[in-house]
C-alpha cells in the first residue's frame, strides 16, 4: 500500500488556505496568500506569503492576535 507524501508546496498551501479563511472570519477581505519557493545557498525552501494588509487591515489583526495573547 502507498501513500502519498505532502510536499512542502502542498503543506504550504494548506497553510496559507488556513490563514485565508482566518483572516475572512475575522473581517478581512484580502487576496489569497502564495507559496513561495526560494534557495538559501544549497537548500530550497518554501514559505507561505502572506497578502499585503492595508493599514487598517494590520491594525485589526494585531488587535484579534493581541486579545487572543491575554
Amino acid at each position: 500500500m502507498t501513500t502519498s507524501a505532502r510536499t512542502p508546496y502542498a503543506a504550504c498551501a494548506e497553510e496559507g488556505a488556513k490563514f485565508d479563511a482566518a483572516l475572512k472570519r475575522m473581517g478581512i477581505v484580502a487576496p489569497p496568500s502564495t507559496v513561495r519557493v526560494t534557495e538559501e545557498g544549497d537548500m530550497k525552501v518554501t514559505r507561505v506569503a502572506p497578502p499585503l494588509l492595508t493599514p487598517s487591515q494590520t491594525a485589526r489583526l494585531v488587535s484579534v492576535v493581541e486579545a487572543a495573547r491575554r
